[in-house]
């Protein structure tokens, strides 16, 4: 089992330093400790950061994350199947994003309505 330093995990997968720090305090992502307490990554972690990091840029928080880590990390080609819980993680976050287009949107609508009305108060000669 090949071992990668902190440094090399950040380097390989574009995470910050600090960001894989926050992934295991977060309880994500596993490490060994050396004696003099530098941080050491298996190998597979570059997958499994990667596949973090496609889900945090997707929109998931990392609580939204955990429940599913254990699904993420690196498997034989052969073992390989698409887990019903990260589908079911993609819907909620799907049904979530929709509810907050359609608040943006009422917001956005009424907002105009008001810039339209300020705007038409202010061609008539208001305040």
């Amino acid at each position: 089992m090949k071992m990668i330093s902190i440094g090399e995990l950040a380097k390989r997968t574009g995470a910050s330093v600090r960001s894989l720090r926050h992934y295991e305090q977060s309880g994500l992502l596993d490490t060994i400790r050396q004696d003099n307490g530098y941080r050491l990554f298996d190998e597979s972690a570059v997958q499994f950061v990667e596949r973090i990091r496609v889900l945090l840029h997707n929109g998931f928080t990392l609580d939204e994350i955990r429940p599913v880590a254990s699904m993420l990390a690196p498997q034989p080609p052969d073992m390989r199947t698409v887990c019903a819980d990260v589908i079911a993680l993609y819907h909620d976050k799907l049904d979530e994003l929709d509810q907050r287009i359609a608040a943006l949107a009422q917001i956005r609508a009424s907002a105009g309505a008001r810039l339209a009305f300020l705007e038409e108060q202010r061609r008539g000669g208001g305040p």
